[in-house]
């Protein structure tokens, strides 16, 4: 069946998610026919460190190369790789490491650019453009997204979708057409840091995307922790349609509506008290355009207020929203 293109809505306001993109069986591509070029570098364990160069082989190098990839396998990519690439199903416990200078470029606007359906998967260190998605981790798969530049999607940055979790630190996401972040259909995500007893946050800039920074939705979970989330065209964050997120210790500050925006039954939870980056409360030191928080139909909202703050006002509760925020 011929793939349609999606175009994105790009209207600051629009609560739509595009249609059909988190549901839809996203169509994997065919590996080249020419092999990946790469060193092995076995180790003690059985493992293996494979070096593939974009720049010296043929288009679909990466592609192929994760395919011949055994569990716990590491690809050393350098170069750019012009590409879509997919890490299926029945590739778990890989790493694909960019050190911080590859790059993987997306052409095609309806498919993502790295598409990760395995479990505990690494994507580390690269500059990814284009594509729908920049990075998608979606239908169970699980992964560490750590270190990354991505930018000029059409759609979302990184999106975690279809029962999905996934870790996201150390990222910049700009200029990607709608959210930088996109946690949807029961995704479960923690932005900003990788574990529960963590001391300092691992922080992402989320800027200059062209709706939300952040968009939680359709019954999903995240807990946002020492993030800069500024600067986006409509809300920083905006958390809908019966889901909950747990959001301390960011920086929030001029995003074009509000700083944090709930909805349609969803709750936040702002932080309960003490001096952790799991209990601060969030910081605003530019006004959101709107307010710092606003809360509508049937929302909840918990915590510390902080210093969100909005050209409006600090706070909004209507529509049936339950405030039981404290200062």
């Amino acid at each position: 069946m011929k793939t349609k293109r999606i175009v994105p809505l790009l209207v600051a306001s629009s609560l739509s998610w595009p249609v059909g993109f988190l549901s839809q069986p996203i169509q994997l591509w065919a590996a080249q026919q020419s092999d990946a070029a790469h060193t092995d570098d076995a180790h003690g364990d059985g493992q293996k460190r494979h070096r593939v160069d974009c720049d010296q082989a043929p288009t679909g190098t990466l592609h192929k190369a994760i395919a011949r990839a055994d569990q716990g396998d590491t690809l050393i990519v350098s170069g750019t790789c012009h590409e879509h690439v997919t890490v299926p199903i029945d590739k778990n416990s890989i790493t694909l490491d960019g050190g911080g200078t590859a790059a993987i470029s997306g052409s095609d606007p309806a498919q993502p650019t790295v598409l990760v359906r395995g479990r505990d998967v690494t994507i580390r260190g690269f500059t990814v453009t284009g594509g729908l998605v920049g990075i998608a981790v979606r239908d169970g798969g699980s992964g560490r997204i750590d270190g990354n530049v991505v930018s000029d999607a059409e759609v979302y940055g990184v999106s975690v979708s279809v029962l999905a979790t996934a870790t996201i630190v150390n990222n910049t996401l700009q200029h990607n057409g709608q959210a930088g972040i996109a946690v949807a259909e029961n995704g479960n995500a923690f932005i900003g840091f990788v574990d529960s007893t963590d001391l300092v946050a691992s922080p992402n800039l989320i800027s200059g995307n062209g709706t939300q920074g952040i968009v939680v939705g359709r019954n999903s979970y995240a807990r946002i922790v020492g993030n800069d989330i500024s600067q986006n065209t409509a809300n920083g964050l905006l958390v809908r349609e019966a889901s909950h997120a747990l959001v301390t210790d960011n920086v929030i500050n001029g995003n074009g509506q509000s700083g944090i925006g709930v909805q349609q039954g969803s709750g936040v939870i702002l932080g309960a008290g003490g001096d952790t980056i799991f209990t601060r409360p969030n910081t605003t030191t530019i006004n959101n355009g709107a307010f710092g928080i606003r809360c509508q139909i049937a929302g909840f909202t918990d915590g510390r207020l902080g210093s969100l703050n909005g050209a409006s006002g600090a706070e909004s509760h209507v529509e049936g929203c339950v405030n039981s925020l404290i200062p």
